[in-house]
């Protein structure tokens, strides 16, 4: 059976799947993943067999509201459709397994009549209302998508397509929704998907408790947010990792405190096993991350549905949710103080008993092969 996978280009919509390659892979599937450069090496760690595509121009600028966010993507899915469909021509898969924000999948694989899965990383809408709203912006944006659709030969209406897959893998457990009563059987809550591990074990130099602190992959660039990190936790009795994206320089923080590790880049699953907190800026990838380590978060939302999920990770007790013009020194201690408590910590416990028992990688697998026959 060949399996084609295809996502957007980011870091918090690959990653969730990597695991789910890697299994059917395992069970002797040909797997493929249509992704660009920046991924090819990961995916094709996990068992897939890249298959390149240049991205749109634009993709990637930081988004500030979920209408900018859909506009990217249909930006996106107009200048990758066509790259992927050529690429695939005369290779089509038996399934697609494609990520919630690839929209280009689900229009191949009517065209190619064949099965598609989508896989579902963070909070799921189920209409255009709950994140476009009824302004101008969206009503243009609806207009344009729907005339895309037109010209592409899809007969599914807007609303359905966008936000009513026909099969869905949902890599985050119920109770992240927002209204967790509200999706049918169409929508499998199977939990995260075991990635394959970072090469190279990172271990804490010593036996302090270790605070990770990472705004993740796109919005990084905010020296004062990671300066006040500096000045909160530095010289309490804790190693603190600091990682600070490619938008800014070290050497620009200032003095650096000696039990302070400032890096571009760590391995955050191997850093997370070790974890005694997590500040993070609430990406739902590195949320399933620290819930399953058992690590409790301090979440810092800097937009999209970050600014949802700080909230919820505050609501379900599992840290604390400190929004950004909130951020100060004081606060970021009592925000530390609040979550290493022995109530955050028996919370933690109980959802991350909650994922380890969802279905994982093998209930996931599972549906993809039910799907591809048919059953």
């Amino acid at each position: 059976m060949h399996v084609a996978f295809t996502s957007v280009p980011a870091a918090g919509h690959v990653h969730p799947g990597l695991g789910l390659v890697a299994e059917l892979a395992r069970r002797g599937h040909r797997v493929s993943y249509a992704t660009t450069e920046p991924f090819a090496e990961r995916v094709a760690a996990a068992g897939a067999d890249p298959v390149p595509y240049t991205p749109s121009p634009g993709y990637g600028r930081p988004v500030t509201d979920l209408v900018d966010v859909m506009e990217m993507l249909l930006d996106e899915v107009v200048h990758v459709l066509p790259q992927v469909e050529a690429a695939y021509r005369g290779d089509e898969p038996d399934v697609v397994v494609h990520d919630s924000a690839a929209h280009h999948a689900p229009v191949l694989a009517d065209r190619w009549g064949v099965p598609a899965v989508q896989l579902n990383p963070t909070i799921i809408p189920l209409d255009g209302g709950e994140i476009l709203g009824s302004g101008e912006r969206a009503t243009a944006f609806r207009r344009r998508y729907q005339a895309f659709l037109d010209a592409e030969g899809v007969t599914r209406d807007l609303d359905d397509f966008l936000f009513r897959p026909r099969r869905s893998i949902v890599t985050v457990p119920r109770s992240f929704q927002l209204d967790p009563d509200r999706y049918g059987d169409e929508f499998t809550f199977v939990g995260p998907l075991a990635a394959p591990r970072a090469t190279g074990a990172w271990t804490p130099p010593d036996d302090r408790p270790v605070l990770l602190i990472t705004l993740g992959s796109v919005y990084t660039a905010d020296p004062e947010f990671f300066r006040l990190c500096l000045e909160a936790f530095g010289g309490l009795d804790r190693h603190v990792v600091l990682a600070v994206g490619d938008h800014v320089d070290p050497a620009d923080l200032g003095p650096i405190p000696a039990n302070t590790a400032v890096h571009a880049w760590v391995p955050q699953t191997e850093v997370l096993a070790h974890a005694a907190a997590f500040v993070t800026h609430a990406g739902m990838g590195g949320t399933m991350e620290a819930l399953r380590a058992g690590v409790p978060l301090i979440a810092v939302p800097q937009a999209v549905d970050q600014l949802l999920i700080g909230p919820m990770i505050a609501r379900l007790g599992v840290g604390e949710h400190l929004p950004r013009a909130d951020v100060t020194v004081e606060r970021l201690r009592a925000a530390l103080a609040a979550v290493t408590t022995d109530t955050v910590g028996r919370r933690v416990q109980e959802v991350r008993r909650e994922i380890l028992a969802l279905g994982g990688v093998a209930e996931a697998a599972d549906i993809v092969e039910k799907e591809a026959h048919g059953v």
